[in-house]
This record gives structure tokens, C-alpha cells and sequence, in this order.
């Protein structure tokens, strides 16, 4: 009788395989892949960064948690660059895993996701700040509200009473975050507009006139009817789509308002985009804030 096929979607260990009837030989073959010791996928499955960090779970004693940006991605949040899986542990002298970074904590508070062994959302993000820059903190802060992970004041509670590494630079992030906010680059945005000075700006509300709500708005300063909206989608929008937007915007503008776009493109000339914006304020007011283009602010967006 043959034994049950091993999981195509999904890396197992090899003690799961030879329970379930698999010989070492078999799996240490052509047909299979490993991912670290005593972990191994399907030859065919592509390894993306979540299952990564699944098959360092699976490599790790049973204790150890997917912590950092590791965690974050866990909850459905991809920030940052490195694809090293990040794990943490009560254990004073964590075991050593070739491809795997292991942390110690002093405490730990975990969650499971989808099965998986994960520290809490608030923890997770104070842990990732020893390793993510100012804006990607802001991006999962600001999605793990859009996912409902955590509340403003939850997240504000946890942070002033933990006092780990990176946590002043989570609170900073804290203080950044929206609520509202629905993509990774529009925070991206708003969190360039603002390191330079600018107000503060909303995220996605709802406007309109007495015959109901004519438009939802990426980002915007309803004091001065300034709307701006990040359009990354130029080469994937129906007709229909683009026509929708046109009269949504020209909707606005009979209202007072005016639109400044910001595509894909130009976010690889950061200073023209603050300088725009800024002209923009100034024509609306009388007024702009001089932009501040500081250390910090060349280092996030230059």
C-alpha cells in the first residue's frame, strides 16, 4: 500500500514524512527540496518569504515564535527587505539554526495564525524596529489598524509600559500611524509629506454635497480642499475605471477642490513631489510651510 502524498503546498519535516510512511531516501531525493535541517518542500514549490518563515517554525524548537518582520508577515504584513526568518525565545541560550536569526526575550506573549506560532501584533512591531527603518514601522502600524490587529490605544498602552529594544522608535511610528490608511504607498506618501514639515493630513475620507458622498479621498486637507492620491495603477485601469475617476474628480473640483496626483514614477524624485504639494498649499492659503529636507528625511526617501 502506498503511503499518503506528502503536502505540495506547504514544507513538512522529515519526522512527518517517515510517519507518514516516507524513507529518509526518498525525501533527501530529486522530488523534494530542504529548507533547513530537517525541513523539507516539494521540488516544484516556490519558497516565497511566508513560507520561509514557516519552515524556520518547523526547524525551531517548539517554544520559539515568529517575531520581528517575520511575525508582520505572519499577520499578512510585508515590510522591509531582509528574507532572513526572525525567530525569538524564552530560552537564555537559544539553539543555533543555520539560516535563521533566534532572539531571546524576557517575555514573550504569543498568538497562533493559521496554526503558526506568533508573538503578539504590538510585539511583533516593537521587536521589528531593531531592524526596519521609520517608514516601513509606519506602513505595518498602519495596516495592522486597517486589519484590526490592534487598536490606537491598545498599541499606545503596550509601548509606554514595555521597554524593550526599539521601542522608542515604535512609539515615534505610533504617533505617525492613521487609522484609515489602505495601502502601503499611500502611507509612504504621507509620511514623506509630513517628515517635511507639512500638516498633518487625513487618510481616506468620504466627501460630498446634500445629494450624498461624491468621492472618498486618498489623502487630504479638507481645510483647504487640497485632495492628493497615489496612482500607481496607470497601466492596469479599465476604461470604465479611468472614465469613473475623471468624473469623480471633476465632481470635486466644481466643489473647490483641487487634485494633485502622484504616481509610481515620481516617487524616485521626492523633493519635486514635496515642492508641488507645498506650491499647491501656498496658492490654496497664502501660505506653505518651508519644507524640511533634514538627515532623517534624505536617508528614508533619497
Amino acid at each position: 500500500m502506498l503511503p499518503p502524498p506528502l503536502p505540495a503546498d506547504r514544507p513538512f519535516t522529515l519526522e512527518y514524512a517517515q510517519r507518514h510512511g516516507h524513507s529518509r531516501r526518498v525525501i533527501q531525493g530529486r522530488r523534494f527540496q530542504i529548507i533547513f535541517a530537517g525541513v523539507y518542500a516539494a521540488a516544484d514549490l516556490t519558497i516565497t518569504p511566508r513560507l520561509l518563515v514557516q519552515a524556520a517554525l518547523l526547524a525551531a524548537p517548539g517554544g520559539c515564535a515568529a517575531s520581528h518582520h517575520s511575525g508582520l508577515l505572519l499577520y499578512g504584513i510585508d515590510v522591509g527587505t531582509d528574507l532572513t526568518p526572525q525567530l525569538s525565545t524564552l530560552d537564555p541560550e537559544p539553539i543555533r539554526i543555520r539560516g535563521i536569526t533566534m532572539h531571546r526575550l524576557a517575555r514573550m506573549s504569543n498568538r497562533s495564525v493559521d496554526g503558526w506560532r506568533v508573538l503578539s501584533p504590538e510585539l511583533c512591531l516593537s521587536t521589528a524596529a531593531t531592524r526596519l527603518n521609520l517608514v516601513d514601522l509606519v506602513i505595518a502600524a498602519d495596516a495592522m489598524y486597517a486589519q484590526r490587529l490592534v487598536t490606537p490605544g491598545r498599541l499606545d498602552h503596550f509601548l509606554h509600559h514595555h521597554h524593550g529594544a526599539g521601542v522608542r522608535k515604535a512609539r515615534r511610528a505610533m504617533h505617525l500611524a492613521r487609522r484609515g490608511s489602505e495601502s502601503p504607498r499611500e502611507t509612504y506618501v504621507r509620511v514623506m509629506l509630513e517628515l517635511a514639515g507639512l500638516p498633518p493630513l487625513d487618510c481616506n475620507r468620504s466627501f460630498g454635497d446634500e445629494n450624498g458622498v461624491l468621492a472618498r479621498l486618498d489623502l487630504s486637507w479638507s481645510r483647504w480642499r487640497i485632495a492628493i492620491e497615489y496612482d500607481g495603477r496607470q497601466h492596469g485601469l479599465s476604461l470604465a475605471q479611468r472614465e469613473h475617476d475623471i468624473r469623480r474628480r471633476e465632481r470635486m473640483e466644481r466643489l473647490g477642490w483641487v487634485f494633485v496626483v502622484v504616481t509610481a514614477a515620481q516617487l524616485r524624485r521626492p523633493r519635486e513631489i514635496v515642492s508641488r504639494i507645498c506650491g499647491t498649499l501656498a496658492a490654496r492659503q497664502g501660505w506653505a510651510p518651508l519644507p524640511r529636507f533634514d538627515a532623517e528625511w534624505c536617508a528614508l526617501f533619497e
